[in-house]
């Protein structure tokens, strides 16, 4: 007999999808997204649809093991803090670091934190966020002034227009792509463009696609700069209010000259 499913969230990435898990009779779990989740509306990608299997008793180690033995809690608790305190004793804290999962939750950053920083007395922990996100947090520093997405899933699904530059979303953010390719079969007008030097799966579905040379990016966005002021379809109120360091010089900075 099933019990009654359980609304949970998806551990895997950043997207936090709502996931519905429900026990059956064999004592396996079935999957499946949450229809009513705001992320993703009951679709999940393939690594959240088989989260059922990370359930199942056969492989996965239920109790603490040291060399191939099991033990108590307490034990392994002993060992590796034993194990600490020798090679900080003999070595100093900085001999020591943490390498942690980029799917913490901000509560146990902050105990991870605190036991290296405040307890070990050493710098030495990161993150796999650093490893995932380093550029888009650079990217988007530079470009908007702080480490902000300026963007949320409805403004793509309501947009006209839909630029995916140098991203295969289609298998790299499945769940995103299912939202936008709904949304334009509900208004057929909005428009998909894909800037890639690569003929991804995403393409398949663009209405446009730009194989840019690799490197060219740059190019191809000062000169679309260049054709919108050219063209007085530069929304001036708005960059005014909303930009800094951009003036009427700078925009005539990026229109080629003749030669």
């Amino acid at each position: 007999m099933t019990t009654h499913p359980i609304r949970t969230t998806c551990p895997y990435c950043g997207v936090g999808c709502g996931v519905l898990a429900q026990s059956r009779a064999d004592g396996s779990f079935e999957i499946t997204g949450d229809p009513n989740h705001p992320a993703n509306f009951g679709k999940l990608c393939s690594k959240g649809a088989a989260l059922g299997e990370t359930l199942e008793r056969p492989g996965r180690l239920l109790y603490p093991h040291i060399r191939g033995e099991r033990k108590t809690w307490d034990e392994a608790l002993d060992y590796v803090a034993t194990g600490f305190r020798r090679i900080i004793d003999r070595d100093g804290p900085d001999a020591v670091a943490l390498y942690v999962s980029g799917q913490l939750l901000t509560e146990d950053y902050y105990v991870a934190n605190k036991l290296m920083k405040g307890y070990i007395g050493s710098a030495n922990i990161d993150t796999n966020s650093r490893l995932c996100m380093s550029s888009a947090v650079a990217g988007h520093k530079r470009a908007f002034g702080e480490d902000l997405v300026p963007v949320c899933y409805d403004d793509l699904a309501l947009a006209d227009l839909v630029v995916l530059v140098g991203s295969n979303t289609a298998w790299c953010h499945p769940v995103l792509f299912q939202r936008i390719t709904a949304a334009r079969q509900e208004r057929p007008d909005m428009k998909i463009v894909v800037i890639d030097p690569r003929r991804t799966a995403t393409c398949e579905f663009a209405d446009l696609h730009l194989p840019v040379r690799a490197g060219t990016d740059v190019w191809l966005f000062n000169g679309l700069l260049a054709f919108l002021h050219q063209h007085g379809a530069v929304a001036t109120e708005f960059v005014a209010s909303s930009t800094s360091g951009v003036s009427p010089r700078a925009w005539a900075a990026t229109i080629p000259r003749a030669k």
